[in-house]
């Protein structure tokens, strides 16, 4: 699934190395260029940057075209694309961190953003996208987000293709997220024992031989008095997913969705991600801040459930979980 080539016939730059590449950005001329930019859009100062500089020196200057582009032909995918869109086409190219997928910036020759295409590239890629193709199905009936433009498959893969969300990505006000948050909320409401989320979670930790969070969760759920209501998860409610379009915030990235979710997972993760990797907090400091913003009864048990999802999360990507561990136990010991 992952030996599949994603190159338009067209000159490219990787950024930010050939080596290690985050985006593959086609540069045939200016306007092709400015929009593949767009790829490209980190939040840290540093990459930001990085990111301003490299674009000057192209854009304006015509200097890291001339001296570091790469010509690539035309791969059968893209063929495969250009005849089911009926147009030719320039594709600029983002590697996801955890190499689970690509996404594909599709322009036509006139540099018009046609839109962005999701192709998994391993098991956990196809597990994303499946998601993703769920809830924009769901999603775009509540009228939460526009439809997606098509879902299709390549050699038996499945892909989606979606319009481009014109606005701004940064960080979204308290009363905007709750906006979002209420059109998630469902009418059933369940204690912790028996919330399907939970359940959910319960199953996955059996399944996966992690005993040691199985005895944690079955300790809190066994402790807790309140009821908490079923929503439609995001899964990964973080700023750099959401787009600013006039005054509304639209949401997007739903590759962790999850239809049986469970309230305050999503604004916790919101928080937790601006607290942790923006604003650099320890671990400490991040429960403290998590706590200004979620305001409910049970907040300690309700995070130690929310970290132990995480570190689910980072078992299944092979990822390593030592601040949420960190964290989970910070909690224990209150």
């Amino acid at each position: 699934m992952n030996d599949i080539n994603f190159f338009s016939k067209n000159k490219y730059i990787f950024l930010p190395t050939k080596k290690n590449p985050k985006v593959a950005i086609s540069i045939d001329n200016f306007k092709i260029a400015k929009n593949a930019f767009k790829l490209y859009n980190p939040f840290s100062a540093k990459a930001k940057l990085f990111r301003r500089v490299v674009m000057f020196f192209y854009l304006y200057l015509n200097f890291l075209g001339n001296m570091f582009a790469t010509k690539k032909e035309k791969s059968k995918f893209i063929e495969y694309l250009e005849t089911l869109l009926e147009q030719p086409l320039v594709v600029s190219i983002y590697y996801a961190t955890i190499n689970d997928k690509v996404v594909l910036q599709l322009q036509s020759l006139d540099a018009k953003v046609i839109g962005y295409l999701k192709y998994p590239l391993n098991e956990l890629g196809l597990k994303h996208i499946n998601n993703e193709i769920e809830a924009y199905e769901l999603f775009s009936s509540l009228k939460i987000v526009e439809p997606y433009v098509l879902a299709e498959s390549y050699n038996n893969v499945p892909f989606l293709l979606l319009n481009e969300l014109e606005g701004e990505i940064g960080l979204v006000e308290k009363n905007h997220l709750n906006i979002v948050l209420e059109k998630l909320k469902r009418e059933d409401k369940y204690r912790l024992a028996n919330h399907p989320r939970i359940l959910e979670m319960q199953k996955v930790l059996l399944e996966k031989k992690m005993s040691e969070y199985l005895i944690k969760v079955e300790k809190i759920v066994a402790n807790s008095k309140e009821e908490y209501k079923l929503v439609y998860e995001h899964g990964d409610f973080t700023p750099w997913n959401f787009v600013k379009v006039k005054e509304n915030y639209i949401p997007f990235d739903f590759e962790y969705f999850t239809k049986d979710g469970l309230e305050y997972f999503d604004i916790i993760k919101y928080y937790y991600q601006v607290g942790k990797l923006l604003e650099g907090k320890d671990a400490n400091e991040l429960i403290e801040f998590i706590a200004t913003y979620v305001d409910i009864e049970e907040l300690e048990s309700v995070l130690q459930l929310f970290l132990i999802k995480e570190i689910i999360k980072a078992k299944e990507e092979s990822e390593v979980a030592e601040f949420e561990e960190k964290m989970l136990e910070i909690l224990e010991k209150r």
